[in-house]
């Protein structure tokens, strides 16, 4: 007598960017039907040639799973993607789980809890960190707040995507809370680290010898996106403070630093490119 075949556990993904495509992977290689959806028709073929199936709209992944993670690029996608016009809360079938990875307001995070719950729909509010690579690999961090039941339901999807996860709290807004803790620092570390670079080059420091040993050293979080996306994260972060009355004198002026790279082209470089912003007040060589 054989043993009955367990079902195959299914997922959606909605968002296949650099994060999205590799909980896609990751999801697809522990063994899930994997249906994914984006606005590039090419990231939707190349899930497809790993083996996923593509949707031809947020409603139409609702329509076929019932467990949706979320993971386009900002707030506004992730409004439009659940509750726009062929967005997931429409078609999601009821007790279904939202799982909401886009770094997004905590406040907001807690609006859509509640517009999901309004719907009989679940949610974790889990932001996630560790960069594409991690992603690729299925080991990112994930810092999720939300009921009992939401993680149960989830469990599974964020084991086979994550090395690491953080249960914040019960309350949605919770996770997304402590992901812009994470892009505070991440921002005041990469503008503090720029400043002393600077001041060690005029002191007299090799540069590269220098970048050497910050990076061997306890002192600095780097960001591995480009400055424009971390100042525009950061700038997200200082709304929601100012919303709630939270002071932030150096995440302030962190972003002022951010706003000067863009201003000068350098948005689509790495963190690293900070130093030349200071390079140019203290009057160090420029390289190039």
């Amino acid at each position: 007598m054989s043993d009955a075949l367990e079902p195959v556990r299914s997922a959606g993904v909605v968002g296949l960017g650099s994060m999205g495509m590799g909980v896609a992977l990751s999801l697809l290689r522990a063994g899930f039907r994997v249906v994914g959806c984006d606005l590039d028709a090419a990231k939707c073929m190349s899930l497809v040639t790993h083996g996923g199936e593509a949707a031809g709209s947020p409603a139409d992944v609702g329509r076929r799973v019932d467990r949706v993670i979320v993971l386009v690029a900002t707030a506004e996608q992730a409004e439009e993607v659940l509750f726009g016009a062929e967005g997931v809360a429409g078609t999601l079938a009821k007790g279904g789980v939202v799982v909401l990875s886009t770094s997004i307001p905590p406040d907001m995070a807690a609006a859509v809890g509640r517009r999901l719950a309004e719907r009989d729909l679940l949610m974790l509010d889990a932001p996630v960190g560790g960069g594409p690579v991690r992603a690729a690999e299925g080991r990112m961090v994930v810092m999720a707040s939300g009921p009992e039941d939401a993680f149960a339901r989830a469990a599974d999807l964020i084991a086979a995507a994550s090395g690491t996860l953080h249960r914040v709290g019960t309350e949605h807004g919770q996770g997304s809370a402590v992901k812009a803790v994470e892009q505070m620092l991440t921002g005041i570390h990469a503008a503090a680290v720029a400043e002393a670079t600077a001041f060690g080059v005029r002191a007299g420091v090799d540069p590269q010898r220098l970048a050497e040993i910050i990076a061997a050293g306890p002192f600095h979080i780097p960001s591995q996106r480009p400055l424009g996306i971390v100042g525009t994260d950061l700038g997200s972060v200082m709304d929601a403070a100012r919303r709630m009355t939270v002071p932030t004198p150096l995440a302030a002026s962190a972003l002022q630093l951010f706003t000067m790279a863009a201003a000068v082209g350098l948005g689509r470089e790495g963190d690293g490119a900070l130093v030349r912003i200071f390079d140019r007040l203290a009057g160090n060589p420029q390289e190039g």
